[in-house]
């Protein structure tokens, strides 16, 4: 009897020990879900920041040279000390660079998403009254609006 009782009491601390084991898995898997959810958090805010830089270094550019630039690289040293890298997980890897359009990709002076690459870099564009950057991403954003009609903070 004491042989069946030792038994059972070693499987039963096996169980619970697996059970305990399960469970630290269980929070595990939790704390990195919780961790890319932060990381990507970050990255958007991240993006929208900079993208409000660089929404707001086209602005005083347009008001004070009275003129649409060609591309974003005229705004740098005067407006802008550099054009930001774009670091979101979704819509690629960490990149630096703009990928401009024609204003054909406009409707309404709005992006049109059918007329993009989807590159995972800035996208500009410009026509004679607007001018546009954006991201050039098709994924959507954390509150699900595709990156290409999000807006930056000023």
């Amino acid at each position: 009897m004491k042989i069946y009782l030792a038994a059972a009491l070693a499987a039963a601390a096996f169980a619970a020990g697996c059970a305990r084991m399960t469970g630290a898995n269980d929070v595990r898997t939790d704390i990195e879900a919780q961790e890319k959810s932060v990381d990507s958090d970050t990255q958007e805010s991240d993006a929208r920041t900079s993208l409000g830089s660089i929404e707001n270094a086209l602005a005083e550019y347009v008001k004070s040279e009275q003129a649409i630039p060609d591309d974003l690289d005229a705004l740098v040293p005067k407006y802008l000390a550099d054009i930001p890298p774009l670091d979101i997980t979704a819509c690629g890897r960490r990149t630096q660079g703009v990928q401009k359009y024609p204003a054909t990709i406009l409707n309404g002076g709005r992006v049109d998403g059918a007329r993009i690459k989807g590159t995972g870099l800035w996208g500009y564009v410009h026509d004679s009254r607007r001018v546009v950057v954006f991201v050039d991403c098709l994924k959507p954003s954390g509150n699900g609006t595709p990156w290409y009609q999000v807006r930056g903070i000023y």
